[in-house]
């Protein structure tokens, strides 16, 4: 972001000021993730959209596919499995018992908005405004994956235990930006940019909700970080604060935008 112009700096100055702001209102009111992330997601996500007109059919797409259908798939195997487990939930419904899909969904549908209208305000130079042909793979596939989760769970949820279930699968998410980076120097600048800030605001949250209890990490993991008596996996650090938005990223490049 060196050379970016003078709107786009008042502009994310005004972001980093509202995430001051609400984290400090969320540990004065121990408020709940989703809450916590609909005060500054969707806020954030707001007022870039108000200050920059957004493609909003790909935005659509990107939260239909990232933010819910992978999403749900994704958060459905590593919950089960302990990798997290949100306890403090603004809808106390909770899918087979253990899967609180209202409060997680609505997260990643948040994170995936903030995600996705951060990248094109800042970063993205689109050349092509149509939502790209490589999407109807993607949603095959991603339909696929999510109806074989739910019908092993149904028919023998015992073959959906995995061993260090968030490093499993967060390494299984982040083969694509991999590969879809390699030899690719200007993708590679625009991920790092996103992912940048990304990492601040994952941090922030992070140390927010655990301080406000409002999940915890109860599964296996190959190492955990302490921050001021705050306690998160290795994996937390690694596949969400600094990997996932650059997953998003380069999902949505590739599937919904124009590869540019």
């Amino acid at each position: 972001m060196k050379h970016m112009e003078l709107n786009k700096k008042i502009d994310l100055l005004i972001i980093s000021i509202l995430l001051v702001i609400i984290v400090l209102v969320s540990l004065a009111l121990s408020l709940k993730p989703l809450i916590v992330l609909l005060m500054y997601l969707l806020s954030a996500s707001v007022y870039l959209s108000l200050r920059e007109r957004k493609n909003f059919k790909k935005i659509f797409w990107a939260i239909l596919i990232f933010g819910i259908i992978f999403g749900l798939g994704f958060d459905f195997v590593v919950t089960f499995n302990k990798g997290w487990i949100v306890n403090e939930l603004f809808f106390p419904f909770r899918l087979f018992g253990f899967y609180p899909i209202i409060d997680d969904i609505l997260g990643f549908i948040l994170m995936t908005l903030f995600i996705v209208v951060f990248y094109e305000h800042f970063i993205d130079d689109e050349k092509n405004k149509k939502v790209s042909k490589n999407i109807k793979w993607i949603l095959i596939v991603s339909i696929a994956a999510l109806s074989f989760i739910f019908a092993v769970y149904l028919i023998n949820s015992s073959l959906l235990r995995i061993p260090y279930a968030y490093l499993m699968t967060g390494l299984m998410a982040i083969c694509f930006p991999i590969v879809f980076g390699i030899g690719r120097q200007r993708f590679m600048i625009k991920f790092l940019k996103t992912a940048g800030f990304s990492f601040i605001v994952w941090f922030v949250l992070e140390l927010v909700c655990l301080k406000n209890s409002g999940w915890i990490f109860p599964g296996e993991y190959v190492g955990l970080v302490n921050i001021w008596g705050l306690r998160f996996p290795l994996e937390e650090l690694f596949f969400w604060m600094m990997w996932y938005s650059v997953t998003i990223v380069s999902y949505y490049e590739f599937f919904i935008d124009d590869k540019l």
